[in-house]
């Protein structure tokens, strides 16, 4: 959450001015929901597969037999999903109810 709301404030003029020419509040809160929802699944991708590969060495080092479940990586990848979308949402919304005449003067 504190990723995307650093970058509702980076890109502020941004935002402004897709308002000015016409950008409606959905079409502004789609692009950050967008956003928040890739880069938790990104993540959430990257861990399953560091935890996969780490489960794989350490079962072959300690000799241990291992058992991969395609249900638990599918429940890990709608988590993450999940994560992005609630932690998304605050940061779409206050994205999409700037002024676009006040976010066009931020510095």
């Amino acid at each position: 959450m504190n990723v995307m709301l650093v970058s509702v404030t980076e890109r502020t003029r941004e935002i402004g001015v897709r308002m000015a020419v016409g950008a409606t509040e959905s079409a502004i809160q789609l692009q950050f929901l967008g956003e928040s929802v890739m880069l938790s699944l990104a993540g959430g991708v990257l861990g399953v597969v560091l935890g996969v590969g780490a489960s794989i060495v350490v079962g072959r080092t300690l000799q241990w037999p291992m058992e991969l479940s395609f249900g638990g990586v599918v429940l890990a990848a709608l988590f993450s999903t999940g994560v992005g979308v609630i932690f998304g949402y605050y940061p779409a919304q206050k994205a999409s109810l700037l002024d676009p005449i006040e976010a066009v003067r931020y510095e």
